[in-house]
């Protein structure tokens, strides 16, 4: 009885090998046609591993959403094109370019001040025709001059302060260029990790389509239920889903980066470059050097000890304003009327007159708006003190977060690795448990989501460990490299 029961185990194995091995025909066939150019005739286990121990080779050019190829661009591309054209930093220029004009208009106020007017007028009893009451008619014409001496300093001081916010508004455009660079690499290496993904889902359901074949030949023959054939056709019909899930991400987080560097209505995708395990496993900077070198470079540092200085010079105007003031004025001018014996022209000459004058005047009571204001001066000057250090801790605390990352998910990173050869083994070995009828579904399908967690986690730790290595070596002056 042993016997006859061996022998039939023997001849249902005999024909279980030769079904999978007609499965790994069919799946070979099918992801060669998905591919094109690439023979993928192993399982999920050997090709998801190469990749990952790889990189990704070259640069691919498609479109999770169309299928189609579009104007591919590399991340110096994108930020290239983004500082020209995104609206933020543009409005940010045209701010600057406000400040130059203030200031050309505080250094004008060194300047007198020049006008002059005219006055014309006519005069008579329209109601009376006699000759003593005829219409006469008057003209005036002068120039005045003004020039203000002394002011308590607040026109040397408003031109100091409109120099400073010029330079502050040039160190915002650095800045929002600088913000605008780190954004575009946030989201570039989030397009890098959903592409990645988008394959993993795909090998996934690739492999899971083969094996619910393979398990319709088994039922076929009579060596697998109809209940475990369902399961099959069930997780491969998850396994699209997840596809699509993979493939929403990746359109929306494409569109982020579209919307960023304004090139939302032109079909575009981005340049897939390698990324090797040196650049994940690269040496970490010290995160002090790092602090210290971007409170030398970085423009929040610089906007903060300018705007220090422009309250400052604010509190000396407020105080200026208990000293005297001393302005200097001129005036020239003539006139003329009709009915007088004199020609137009000598009148003008006749009647010309000169005059200057200076005035001084010295401030006894303001009803408390001068002391309201220096009270209010002083306080901003704590204030921007108190800014400006809050703009190095937020710094310092940014350059920390990049540095604990960087060391965190550079761990992760070859924890991951381990976990995910150790599941890729594991996975192998389960696979061909299951397909000589040693394992069922359940032991198969949780062998298969450890491997998929594995992989995801591999990946997810290599980009964020890329990510925050180029941000923290960004803040030192380097260019991001992806």
């Amino acid at each position: 009885m042993n016997i006859r029961i061996l022998s039939s185990r023997f001849k249902a194995g005999v024909l279980a090998i030769a079904l999978v091995c007609a499965g790994l025909a069919q799946a070979e066939a099918q992801s060669v046609q998905a591919q094109g150019d690439q023979a993928r005739a192993q399982s999920l286990t050997g090709t998801q591993g190469a990749q990952n121990q790889t990189g990704q080779q070259g640069t691919q050019a498609q479109i999770s959403q169309t299928g189609a190829q579009g104007r591919l661009l590399t991340l110096k591309e994108c930020t290239e094109y983004a500082i020209e054209n995104n609206i933020s930093l543009s409005q940010s220029r045209l701010d600057e370019q406000d400040a130059e004009t203030d200031l050309l208009a505080a250094k004008a106020g060194m300047l007198p001040s020049v006008s002059a007017s005219t006055n014309q007028g006519v005069s008579g009893n329209w109601f009376n025709n006699s000759a003593s009451h005829k219409n006469s008619y008057s003209g005036s014409y002068g120039v005045s001059a003004n020039w203000t001496l002394y002011n308590g300093g607040s026109v040397r001081r408003n031109i100091e302060q409109k120099e400073n916010t010029l330079q502050m508004k040039q160190l915002t455009v650095e800045k929002n260029t600088l913000t605008l660079k780190e954004t575009i690499a946030q989201y570039y290496i989030q397009v890098l990790y959903d592409r990645e993904n988008i394959k993993m889902r795909e090998e996934a359901a690739k492999v899971s389509k083969a094996q619910w074949e393979r398990g319709l030949e088994f039922m076929k023959a009579g060596s697998m239920s109809k209940a475990d054939c369902a399961k099959l056709e069930s997780q491969h019909t998850a396994d699209l889903y997840q596809v699509t899930q993979a493939k929403s991400q990746y359109d929306s987080d494409l569109l982020k980066l579209k919307s960023t560097i304004r090139l939302q209505r032109e079909l575009v995708d981005i340049v897939i470059p390698e990324v090797g395990e040196e650049r994940v496993l690269e040496i970490i900077p010290d995160m002090e050097s790092v602090f210290e070198k971007a409170k030398e470079i970085r423009p929040e540092v610089q906007l903060g000890k300018l705007s220090v200085a422009n309250s400052e010079l604010a509190l000396a105007s407020a105080k200026g304003a208990y000293g005297p003031k001393i302005s200097l004025g001129a005036n020239t001018g003539t006139n003329n009327m009709s009915g007088m014996n004199t020609s137009f022209g000598r009148q003008l000459k006749t009647n010309w007159s000169n005059s200057a004058s200076i005035s001084l005047s010295i401030p006894i009571y303001s009803q408390r708006q001068n002391r309201s204001a220096v009270e209010k001066a002083r306080n901003n000057v704590e204030y921007t003190r108190l800014a400006a250090q809050q703009n190095e801790d937020d710094m310092y605390t940014k350059i920390e977060t990049l540095y604990l990352n960087a060391v965190n998910y550079q761990q992760q990173y070859l924890s991951a690795k381990k976990s995910f050869e150790s599941a890729k083994e594991s996975y192998r070995l389960v696979n061909e448990q299951f397909e000589l009828g040693m394992k069922n579904i359940v032991e198969l399908e949780q062998e298969k989501s450890t491997y998929l967690n594995a992989e995801l986690s591999l990946a997810q730790a290599k980009y964020m460990t890329l990510y925050s290595l180029q941000v923290l070596k960004f803040y030192t002056g380097q260019e991001i490299e992806i």
